[in-house]
């Protein structure tokens, strides 16, 4: 995903916006990394600050994902915010050691691919969940306690008071 910057860089302080349509395939991203149900919508904005090109904006896509308490297949909204700084590489500054907290780009076009890859795989939730409420499965029978109940007793009790439980039973 590569935006044309040339009438950009002839004005300081002028901004251009953009927004792309694209699959997980043309971002790089196979099935088993990011589970995309639909396509890939990327909408953002880029100022000129002189030296620097800020890029920032929105993703938004449908996510295929487990829920990690129930296990029941979901499909949600994934939605993130972006925002990075370019400057152009001049032929002499490429053989000095370049900063590490901002992009590089050659020419007039800035290539955001990766930057949109990153942000996607950084903002898939680690332990998503179907809802708030979901009881999620039983830890001895497994059954889904969203759908059924089961009868197992589930009240641990420390060992170490297994002495004092005896105490208070009156066998």
């Amino acid at each position: 995903m590569k935006i044309n910057i040339a009438q950009l860089k002839k004005e300081l302080g002028s901004t251009q916006s953009f927004s792309f349509r694209t699959s997980a395939e043309e971002l790089g991203l196979d099935k088993e990394q990011l589970f995309l149900s639909e396509h890939v919508i990327v909408e953002g904005l880029i100022t000129n600050k002189g030296m620097l090109f800020e890029v920032t904006g929105e993703i938004s896509t449908r996510v295929k994902q487990c829920c990690s308490r129930c296990l029941e297949e979901m499909v949600t909204l994934l939605t993130a915010v972006f925002s990075e700084e370019y400057r152009e590489v001049d032929f002499k500054e490429s053989r000095e050691v370049l900063d590490l907290e901002i992009d590089y780009f050659k020419g007039d076009e800035i290539d955001i691919t990766d930057l949109i890859r990153e942000t996607l795989l950084l903002a898939e939730p680690i332990k998503p969940v179907c809802s708030e409420t979901c009881r999620g499965l039983c830890p001895k029978c497994g059954v889904n306690l969203n759908v059924n109940t089961c009868g197992c007793n589930l009240v641990k009790t420390d060992p170490r008071f297994a002495v004092l439980e005896k105490l208070l039973s009156k066998d």
